[in-house]
């Protein structure tokens, strides 16, 4: 298993450590880096990671305001040059926090602890889902019950959303990203801004278009083919 990761920090000389860091752990794959924390978070509404590297003093946007824009299941750990912040830095269920300058065991440490704890809400996740097998969606004026097993993608469309089932499409009035909350991690996968995919409907891939069984070629969107095909590889 591998995790998606960005680096917000407004030194150039610490990303480029903690860049030079992660390469050395290949579960990790650091997808963008950032000097302005404003541009992460803009980034990270369009397209959510497993996990932050993120500096708290910054210009515009602190770290402690922009782990209050992230998603819940976002990871977070702290590295500031800063010890007092410690206290206020746990307050918000960050994963970890670590002191500039940071060497490297302990950086692996905390990565290590973030690679833990995505198997373990994967799994307990994973369980949850197991008792729940379908989704409930309002289309043509009525109620629908659709088993995950019967979705094979989801497209979006500003307000709204095409669910396409093997028998039929759906279109109801949601935004994507929450869809995606609702769906199971281990049975669909969002591939581009506009399109998550039910990893069972994939019959072939590369980096820039999965196939689907019946045929259907969707897209993979460059911000997110690095976390597709570190899960179709496993």
């Amino acid at each position: 298993m591998s995790i998606s990761c960005i680096i917000v920090d407004d030194e150039y000389l610490a990303i480029k450590v903690l860049s030079a860091y992660a390469s050395n752990i290949p579960a990790l794959q650091v997808i963008k880096t950032f000097t302005d924390s404003r541009a992460a978070v803009d980034f990270i509404q369009q397209q959510p990671v497993d996990l932050i590297l993120l500096d708290i003093q910054m210009p515009y946007v602190s770290g402690f305001d922009l782990v209050k824009a992230v998603p819940a299941e976002t990871m977070v750990i702290f590295t500031t040059a800063r010890h007092d912040y410690a206290v206020q830095a746990y307050e918000l269920d960050v994963l970890d926090y670590l002191v500039k300058p940071i060497a490297q065991e302990r950086f692996e440490k905390a990565i290590q602890k973030a690679l833990e704890y995505r198997q373990y809400r994967k799994v307990w996740n994973e369980q949850q889902q197991a008792a729940r097998n379908f989704l409930m969606i309002k289309a043509d004026y009525r109620i629908v019950k659709l088993l995950f097993e019967e979705i094979e993608y989801i497209e979006g469309l500003n307000e709204y959303v095409k669910i396409y089932s093997r028998e039929r499409t759906y279109t109801t009035l949601a935004a994507l990203k929450a869809l995606e909350g609702e769906l199971p991690a281990g049975k669909f996968i969002r591939i581009h801004k506009s399109y998550i995919v039910a990893l069972s409907a994939i019959d072939q891939f590369n980096s820039k278009t999965i196939q689907l069984h019946n045929g259907k070629e969707l897209p993979v969107g460059r911000s997110y083919k690095d976390n597709f095909m570190g899960k179709m590889k496993g």
